[in-house]
């Protein structure tokens, strides 16, 4: 396999019904690396251990923890993570919560539409790479203004220009290095 080829997204499915974690596998495995959970716990487990989780796709109705509150978490934890929840119900007061407190992007009933599904991941997963891209340019910019914030400060406290030059090198020196 060639090294530069891009590796595939990461999604992970969330379900206490071994039949649905096996179909959504089935659905997508030749798109994504995709990870799978029979509950909110063991999901938490996986996503404490994988950095690259673009996509979750979790049941709403399941033991212990349910979709929404599994979902929430994630929310809180892992924002950058594209949501989807799949329901086999419609109720209301579950898609309202699911979507506020779970900041879910879609709300899909069960039975699913294979393809509908492939196309709900294929948005949510563009809208991830732009998310990312987003936040690393706001991140970078941060940096800058940092950078910036700090060497304007070193250049009003310095009593000369040969201490202006030594403390702006010093101070470029130390935020270089607490970053890299």
């Amino acid at each position: 396999m060639n090294s530069l080829k891009k590796s595939k997204p990461t999604i992970l499915v969330v379900d206490d019904e071994p039949d649905n974690l096996d179909l959504l596998y089935r659905t997508f495995h030749r798109e994504y690396r995709v990870l799978r959970a029979e509950g909110g716990p063991t999901a938490l487990q996986i996503l404490a251990s994988q950095s690259d989780v673009a996509v979750i796709i979790s049941d709403q109705r399941m033991p212990q923890m349910s979709g929404t509150e599994f979902l929430s978490l994630t929310a809180a934890q892992y924002p950058d993570i594209i949501r989807i929840i799949l329901t086999g119900y419609t109720d209301v007061e579950d898609l309202v919560e699911a979507i506020n407190s779970g900041k879910v992007f879609k709300y899909v009933t069960k039975p699913w539409d294979a393809d509908e599904l492939k196309a709900i991941v294929k948005q949510a997963l563009e809208t991830h790479t732009v998310l990312k891209s987003r936040t690393e340019e706001l991140r970078r910019a941060l940096q800058q203004e940092s950078l910036l914030y700090a060497v304007t400060n070193t250049i009003r406290s310095a009593p000369n220009y040969r201490e202006m030059l030594q403390r702006i090198v010093e101070t470029v020196g130390q935020m270089f290095e607490a970053r890299y």
